[in-house]
């Protein structure tokens, strides 16, 4: 079973500023405007951390210079002793004011394989060299790995629960995207190991953060013998009994024609793999065409010509290697029998070289295709599913999934270094 632990946090300390200007989204979905409004908000907002400016290697060495000041000059601080952490965040949609409780934890890393953390995704390259030289030159895990667990018989929901019902909150926030943020601070032993047994008692699948989880264990193999706290990682826990808990999909483009495309371009290439199931309304807007993906469970495809709904044909799916459960997310067919078989390239090598983009507007997919490209509206995908492909010991295309609300960087921090990092 997965090892949660209580630890000494690192954090704003109150005199240091309202935490509603201190926190920031997760680093790969700060768009450069955005970062740049984060800076200019408040001159301590986590994203200083998180997304330093600079060219490589001089912003991870501000980035460790901007942590050591701040810790110099008391705007963090550390737990006087090892605490766990409960999490609420409060947002709207149509129905109403939604909650989801969380839980901040120290977690023993385990490589993949051995069934206590499932990843679900593939990730890239490229964000993981970041994440690590980062990670090194701060010493300190700045931004959790966001986990769920099955907790189907509620046992995490309703001591989570417990805890904000009974009591209030250490600090309080509300960021710019609608949520508020409530933060309790749990220091006594016995309730500690009662919420890290809770969270603790099955697999951990990871909703967000592979990048996050895989540096951690490259952090460990790299330093782990001398850093006895590099053996964990800052972790937050989710029920996925949580009604709060949201999956939403990342819509794919693929830029240009296909590769020895004549003619109609990409209808002509995709019915060799597809059924082609036109759009009754062809000019419909972008918000009714993602909801017919949603509707259907099927990827919608729009290009200049018009759009239509994908239905892969089943000779073709099982030649290419797909079941049942394959065929079950939208993003894995895409993968195999587009991005594969079409354009020739795995999704890490696509994305690189600029051919496959990934959009979670559907108006800004439809717009990024152009005239020769093509958009692909995907749903959300069903989160049984994803446990069902990750008991197999399968991963999902990248960006398959996309958990919302993201849990913030500046709530808290984990130092590695010093026995306060100590669980």
């Amino acid at each position: 079973m997965p090892d949660l632990r209580p630890f000494r946090a690192l954090r704003f300390h109150p005199p240091a500023g309202d935490l509603s200007k201190l926190l920031a989204p997760p680093y790969d979905v700060i768009a450069p405007q955005q970062a740049g409004s984060l800076r200019e908000l408040h001159r301590t907002n986590s994203v200083h951390l998180v997304l330093p400016e600079g060219e490589v290697p001089e912003r991870y060495e501000l980035a460790a210079r901007t942590l050591g000041d701040w810790i110099e000059s008391g705007i963090l601080e550390l737990d006087p002793e090892p605490t766990v952490t409960v999490y609420r965040q409060s947002f709207s949609e149509s129905e109403g004011t939604v909650t989801r409780h969380a839980l901040f934890v120290a977690l023993e890393l385990s490589p993949f394989g051995e069934g206590e953390v499932l990843p679900h995704e593939r990730t890239h390259s490229g964000p993981k060299r970041d994440r690590l030289a980062l990670t090194l030159a701060t010493r300190t895990q700045l931004s959790p790995v966001f986990l769920t667990t099955r907790d189907e018989d509620g046992e995490l929901l309703s001591a989570l629960r417990a805890v904000t019902r009974d009591s209030d909150p250490d600090y309080r926030a509300a960021t710019a995207d609608g949520i508020t943020h409530a933060v309790w601070k749990i220091a006594d032993p016995d309730t500690c190991e009662r919420l890290c047994q809770a969270a603790g008692g099955g697999p951990l699948l990871i909703a967000d953060g592979h990048h996050r989880y895989e540096t951690a264990l490259e952090v460990r193999r790299q330093i782990g013998a001398n850093v006895p706290a590099a053996g964990k990682v800052l972790a937050c826990v989710v029920s996925g009994e949580d009604p709060g808990l949201r999956i939403q999909p990342t819509h794919r483009v693929l830029m240009g024609p296909p590769p020895g495309a004549t003619g109609e371009g990409w209808i002509e290439r995709l019915r060799e793999s597809f059924t082609l199931h036109p759009i009754a309304n062809r000019h419909a807007g972008p918000d009714a065409l993602a909801a017919e993906a949603e509707r259907t469970g099927s990827p919608v495809l729009v290009t200049a010509e018009g759009a239509w709904r994908l239905q892969p044909e089943p000779k073709v799916a099982s030649d290419a290697g797909l079941d049942q459960h394959d065929l079950a997310i939208p993003s894995v067919v895409l993968d195999r029998l587009v991005v594969e078989a079409i354009v020739g390239l795995d999704a890490d090598a696509a994305a690189h070289a600029g051919r496959l983009v990934y959009v979670r507007d559907p108006e800004e997919a439809i717009s990024a295709a152009g005239t020769p490209g093509a958009a692909f509206l995907l749903p959300a995908v069903n989160p049984a599913a994803v446990w069902t492909v990750t008991g197999l010991g399968r991963r999902l295309p990248p960006k398959s999934t996309y958990y919302e609300p993201k849990i913030p960087s500046g709530l808290l921090f984990r130092p590695l270094d010093g026995p306060e990092a100590e669980a």
